[in-house]
């Protein structure tokens, strides 16, 4: 959701600010690849004065402990602690923020792309109004199982739409069903499966969520291997080459955040 500060418009905002540091004003376009900005300093060079708190143990338990949690969703996280593959779960602050926009979305009707235990369904479907619905596309059917009960014994098991197969077969079928032929009938879509298939799971979700709408991604900043030269990985070139994507995307406004291992915020644009 773009929420417009006060102040005028970009080009005025931007004439006053180079007032202020008294040179000439221009609104410069913003570069696809990003390799050089203005006045020819890189990216880094021009990010370089910019402050950011370094995560440590400590300083992440004070954060959650400042949050509060419903407690499925901690009864859900310690046995998802139990399961191999735990690591996959979102972290709370990333379901609370999910929950915060879906709210503040006003959001009725969520896609969700793999599931695994269900931490995040649960979190995305008890932000849901009464009447809301979550489609939640999980491959491993008795992972999928295991979530359903979780979703059943928090009381928003009839809020979850389970889906079980590969959502690169299974999602199409939502672009067919009656109701306007599932085409922009989502207000958000969180993606968080098969890595190199993003760039499909991400043009599915552009024709299933409404302009205005949000589609979120996982894992966009790889434990910090898309910025290791060393990695060259098809898994991890496959996110470097999906993140540029986005970052040259005109359908849709980005916002990328170090929220877990860092998550694009996609407003999906009105088409032309």
């Amino acid at each position: 959701m773009a929420l417009a500060a006060g102040g005028g418009s970009t080009a005025s905002r931007a004439a006053r600010t180079a007032s202020f540091l008294g040179r000439p004003s221009a609104v410069r376009p913003v570069r696809c690849r990003g390799e050089v900005g203005t006045a020819g300093a890189s990216t880094s060079e021009r990010h370089r004065h910019i402050k950011y708190t370094k995560m440590t143990d400590a300083l992440y338990s004070y954060m959650q402990d400042l949050q509060h949690l419903p407690e499925c969703l901690s009864e859900l996280s310690d046995f998802t602690r139990q399961v191999p593959g735990a690591h996959m779960q979102s972290p709370p602050e990333q379901i609370k923020l999910f929950a915060l926009l879906i709210e503040l979305m006003g959001a009725r009707r969520a896609l969700e792309i793999g599931v695994f235990t269900g931490y995040s369904a649960l979190g995305i479907a008890l932000a849901l109004p009464e009447d809301g619905e979550l489609v939640a596309c999980e491959r491993d059917v008795a992972t999928l199982a295991e979530a359903e009960a979780f979703w059943a014994r928090a009381g928003v098991g009839h809020k979850i739409r389970a889906i079980a197969g590969d959502a690169a077969k299974t999602v199409p079928i939502l672009l067919e069903e009656a109701a306007g032929g599932g085409r922009s009938t989502f207000d958000f879509a969180f993606i968080d499966a098969n890595k190199r298939a993003y760039g499909l799971y991400f043009d599915l979700c552009l024709d299933l969520v409404r302009p205005g709408g949000l589609i979120v991604v996982d894992n966009v900043l790889w434990y910090g291997r898309v910025v290791d030269g060393q990695d060259t990985s098809k898994i991890t070139q496959s996110i470097r080459e999906f993140n540029h994507a986005l970052k040259c995307d005109a359908r849709i406004d980005l916002t990328v955040l170090p929220v877990g291992d860092g998550v694009a915020l996609c407003r999906v644009l009105p088409k032309p």
